[in-house]
């Protein structure tokens, strides 16, 4: 097995950035969701579970700068009024891109109802991070799992995209390779990691983006042929620089 592709996301919620070689710490990925589209007025993360429209933006870094990419095809500073007066439009509401701070507590706007991203608005307060993750800070997927999903629901287009994880693992077995590794360690390169919890997943895996068009089977087979999960949850235990083409290897 071997770290096939590597990715971050500059900003939560928005279609993210290939690479080749990163730095990873405690903090996971260096740089990854170190940013988010904010409520201008209470500061509320927001994220694509409920605005799906954000997939339609991405984010890549420019030495150290984050640059975004709107729907229109413009680009502009992450943390530019063009950015904010875009992303505004987009939402028809004020937001604007923000940097997590140091020892501030972040919340994110989830929905009531994470399967179909409808419902009422729903405040979710995140652990004490650096970062604007969900859980924890690091997602594996193997491309064994893409494949499964495709052979049990082969309708649907199970891609890398839908997912968004930072480690996209190529591994010749057949099924859902890494839910075995839960409880166990992982190592890429030089970095081992904690294989924490698995994956779980939500309607941001149906959304459209690029040339990915809506499609509800998606988190459907999710559900319906994995316990509505799909890749692993990571916690890196040391520092170091990890490559595309690392070998990974585990040990329970």
């Amino acid at each position: 097995m071997f770290l096939q592709e590597l990715w971050r996301y500059p900003v939560k919620s928005l279609r993210g950035e290939p690479l080749q070689e990163v730095v990873v710490g405690p903090l996971g990925v260096e740089g990854d969701r170190q940013r988010a589209v904010v409520d201008r007025a209470s500061g509320v993360s927001l994220s694509a579970k409920r605005h799906g429209e954000l997939l339609l933006c991405r984010a890549w870094t420019v030495d150290d700068d984050v640059m975004v990419g709107l729907p229109d095809g413009s680009e502009f500073p992450a943390d530019s009024h063009e950015v904010a007066e875009g992303l505004s439009a987009l939402l028809d509401r004020k937001v604007e891109v923000r940097r997590a701070e140091i020892g501030k507590t972040v919340q994110h706007e989830y929905t009531t109802d994470s399967t179909t991203g409808e419902g009422d608005p729903m405040i979710v307060e995140a652990p004490l991070t650096e970062a604007f993750f969900d859980g924890l800070p690091v997602h594996l997927l193997s491309d064994a799992t893409l494949r499964e999903f495709g052979r049990r629901q082969p309708g649907s287009t199970f891609e890398r995209a839908r997912f968004r994880p930072n480690l996209l693992v190529h591994a010749d077995e057949e099924g859902f390779v890494e839910d075995a590794w839960v409880g166990g360690s992982v190592s890429v390169g030089d970095v081992s990691f904690t294989a924490a919890d698995f994956k779980t997943r939500c309607v941001m895996t149906t959304r459209p983006q690029g040339e990915l068009l809506l499609d509800r089977e998606v988190f459907k087979a999710v559900v319906r042929e994995n316990q509505r999960r799909a890749g692993i949850e990571l916690v890196p235990i040391n520092s170091g620089t990890i490559h595309v083409g690392d070998q990974l290897a585990f040990s329970g």
